[in-house]
């Protein structure tokens, strides 16, 4: 066997973290990699675009893996929906947790209960969350949600309002400011960092839920319904609809020689405490360290041939448990 080139796209802070061990674990010495092989853990930017373009990236080639979130992400691409035109030929490898959802709050002095009550006004929100040219698939969820409520960001601004370009460069950053002070509401996710619990310790806000219609929209897309459990974050004081946003998944192109898929598995099981180790805390963007039972399951995917070998072999996932999940 030739020499081989791996690169995985993962990019981001957060998933180079697991990138680069990913890519310690697949060399080193006695690695079953031929001699002269290379393994590169690659980010970029802006990485939210390069996330939701990294299906189509691998599908092509150009890496042999990536991650990308949430996990519904996936799905939509090799189903050719949302912002995939076309079917793309991939397969899981792991999903990582991450409990995660879209968050819609506006400050309480807004008196906004509902995002029908911002064209209904045509309010001038000034609007924390991700830019368009971000990439983000936050970004895309909100455009498909205004939508179907009759405005976009276009709309907003004619009536005064506006989008902020705020969004910190690390949400985790406990020395990030959260938010322009001069924001009235914050549509965005990752809700488990360090900036959601100062603004909703900072500021009092109402979380918005997703109406009827705007929630069959978003399931008939294939984006699962979640929910903001009470408590969660200050100023839950009721479970509010939304849309869920879990999971980091690691995937690969359908047609990736098993035994990398294989070794990728291997890598992570060997590596699984120290990138549990990388996470920690109770903001931690990876809510849960690595277990190798839960890894493989509950994918929107099915798993790389390679890569189920190896979850079978080592007893983590029995042929029995896999034919029940699908």
């Amino acid at each position: 066997m030739r020499a081989v080139d791996v690169r995985i796209l993962c990019p981001g802070q957060n998933w180079m973290n697991i990138g680069s061990l990913l890519a310690n674990g697949m060399g080193g010495y006695g690695s079953p990699l031929p001699d002269g092989s290379t393994i590169a853990a690659v980010t970029g930017t802006p990485p939210a675009a390069l996330g939701m373009d990294g299906p189509r990236l691998v599908a092509e080639g150009r890496y042999q893996f990536g991650v990308t979130t949430p996990n519904w992400a996936l799905a939509m691409a090799c189903a050719g929906k949302g912002p995939y035109p076309e079917p793309l030929p991939l397969k899981a490898v792991a999903a990582f947790a991450h409990d995660d959802r879209l968050a819609l709050a506006v400050r309480a002095e807004t008196g906004i209960t509902g995002l029908a009550d911002i064209p209904a006004g045509r309010i001038p929100l000034k609007i924390s969350m991700p830019t368009r040219e971000m990439g983000h698939p936050a970004r895309w969820v909100m455009d498909e949600i205004l939508a179907c409520h009759g405005f976009t960001q276009e709309d907003l601004e004619g009536w005064g309002g506006r989008v902020l370009r705020d969004r910190p460069r690390s949400q985790n950053s406990p020395d990030a400011v959260p938010a322009d002070p001069a924001f009235d509401a914050v549509f965005d996710e990752a809700i488990m960092t360090v900036r959601w619990q100062k603004l909703t310790t900072q500021y009092d806000l109402r979380f918005l839920p997703l109406d009827e219609h705007v929630m069959a929209h978003c399931t008939a897309l294939g984006m699962p319904a979640g929910v903001l459990e009470k408590g969660r974050l200050r100023g839950l004081d009721r479970d509010v609809p939304t849309i869920d946003f879990s999971g980091w998944i690691l995937y690969c192109a359908d047609d990736l020689p098993d035994e990398l898929a294989y070794l990728a598995v291997r890598a992570i099981d060997e590596q699984k405490d120290a990138i549990s180790a990388r996470f920690t805390g109770p903001t931690r963007a990876m809510t849960a360290p690595v277990d190798m039972r839960e890894i493989c399951r509950g994918l929107p995917v099915p798993l790389h041939p390679g890569a189920e070998a190896y979850y079978r072999e080592k007893g983590y996932l029995s042929p029995a448990a896999l034919t029940e999940e699908n």
